[in-house]
């Protein structure tokens, strides 16, 4: 295997300790959709980047921090649930970046930047060095909010109203909790892809679930088979020169098929 990939690997280990350190919480605080929706909002910034030659992550982070955000902080309304919003609001941001993209299709020739089918499905050639560093600093910065804040983080998540009584930032912690997960998700698309990165932010905290009830130890299997399938993903894709995304994405789907075997079983 070239020597130069191996930055793209060790990228693609890195997000998955990132992504299955926050799955526990995508998962208990049911932000699942949420994670998709941002995910898939991601396509306005990538459309609107290609469209004026703009860097792509920097445009994509902000259209996902904008949507996370945006969802987070709507009113609530009886004529209008939050899974309502999410879906119409991802569905009008895919709809803008396919379509900017198209018109870019036709109007430049050299396609400057790149093609949109890149980030949807993630490509290792998309990965660069300083990549690396973001996302270990995102990791170190998620495993270091988890270990400090770990008692009032499950205050938060099984007793938001005990949280709120206890004086505890529920609302605060709620967009932090979005903000944090709409840039993971950024950090996400070059490997996992725009359409695949939801899987890695849930499949790791389901699965685990399957495992074991306690918190902790939940958090570290999730943790672990977020990062072990991101590796062997990597590694097959560099192999056949894939798309690491569907790969990583396939082999959690292995995993949790066989932990709910194991677990009908017990």
């Amino acid at each position: 295997m070239n020597i130069e990939l191996w930055p793209m690997i060790l990228a693609a280990v890195l997000l998955g300790v990132s992504c299955g350190a926050q799955s526990f919480i995508v998962v208990h605080r049911r932000l699942a959709f949420m994670g998709h929706g941002a995910s898939h909002g991601m396509i306005a910034g990538v459309g609107l980047a290609l469209f004026f030659h703009w860097p792509v992550f920097p445009v994509a982070l902000l259209s996902a921090l904008v949507f996370s955000l945006g969802v987070g902080l709507l009113p609530k309304r009886d004529d209008m649930s939050s899974d309502s919003a999410i879906g119409i609001m991802l569905s009008a941001a895919v709809a803008f970046g396919l379509l900017l993209s198209g018109v870019h299709d036709q109007v430049h020739d050299d396609c400057g930047g790149g093609h949109i089918e890149e980030f949807l499905v993630g490509s290792l050639g998309q990965v660069f060095v300083g990549d690396v560093y973001f996302l270990a600093a995102l990791a170190v910065a998620v495993i270091t909010l988890l270990v400090l804040y770990w008692q009032p983080l499950l205050l938060f998540l099984f007793d938001p109203e005990g949280a709120r009584v206890a004086g505890l930032p529920v609302r605060w912690m709620h967009l932090g909790s979005l903000a944090i997960l709409a840039v993971t998700i950024a950090l996400a698309m070059k490997i996992a892809g725009v359409l695949l990165v939801g899987a890695l932010i849930i499949i790791p905290g389901v699965t685990a679930g399957l495992l074991t009830q306690r918190a902790g130890v939940v958090v570290t299997w999730s943790v672990l088979l977020a990062s072990a399938t991101a590796l062997v993903g990597a590694l097959i894709a560099a192999q056949f020169g894939l798309p690491p995304g569907p790969i990583i994405v396939l082999l959690l789907f292995t995993v949790f098929l066989v932990a709910r075997l194991f677990a009908r079983s017990q």
